[in-house]
């Protein structure tokens, strides 16, 4: 097993092996930090570094993948990346996250109203006043991101009274960082899951 940066040169033998379909990908891979896992000439799947230590996104994943084999790679990243910790994995695939959570904690939940990532970069902090909670999210190009978990806030009112003042303000989409107890919470707010985030611990 082997890490393999995709590239021109490689990146339909990737699709192929995966049997999907990806423009974006395919026309801008040179540009693009994206690795492949691969074993003898098979690719099983893809990441990307996000800007957090030891944390990847995992965005493709070869649907014939058993779940040892799947696993596999896991113990096989966790070995390979890690510097200081442990390996936090934003996995996007939802059949392969439930196999990640019957072995490993959630850390968190990235859900969006509109099914889309906001771009975190260059975004601008505000606060909302909410129950004398001065609560923080930040907002760039009609985009607001408000994260629940580094807050500490699981209160069901100061949720829905948050949703309120961020749906008034016409925002394109809001996006909130949740731990996976409030999911059912902001599954009847009309948010959907973007991916999960596991920690990876031996």
């Amino acid at each position: 097993m082997r890490i393999e940066k995709l590239n021109k040169e490689n990146i339909k033998d990737f699709l192929g092996d995966l049997n999907i379909e990806d423009a974006y990908l395919e026309n801008n891979v040179n540009k693009l930090e994206v690795f492949g896992i691969k074993e003898e000439n098979t690719f099983y799947l893809a990441f990307e570094m996000v800007l957090d230590d030891d944390r990847i996104a995992i965005r493709y994943i070869n649907s014939k993948l058993t779940t040892d084999k799947f696993y596999e790679c896991i113990d096989y990243l966790n070995k390979s990346l890690v510097v200081n910790t442990h390996l936090i994995i934003n996995i996007y695939d939802n059949y392969y996250g439930n196999i990640l959570g019957e072995r490993y904690r959630c850390k968190d939940e990235y859900v969006s109203l509109t099914g889309n990532i906001v771009d975190n970069r260059n975004m601008k902090e505000e606060y909302a006043e909410i129950d004398m909670m001065n609560i923080k999210y930040y907002t760039s190009s009609g985009n607001c991101l408000c994260n629940l978990v580094r807050q500490n806030i699981q209160d069901e009112v100061v949720i829905n009274r948050l949703n309120e003042y961020f749906n008034s303000n016409n925002y394109d989409n809001v996006v909130f960082v949740i731990n996976d107890l409030l999911e059912p919470i902001f599954e009847d707010l009309g948010y959907k899951v973007v991916y999960k985030s596991y920690v990876i611990e031996d």
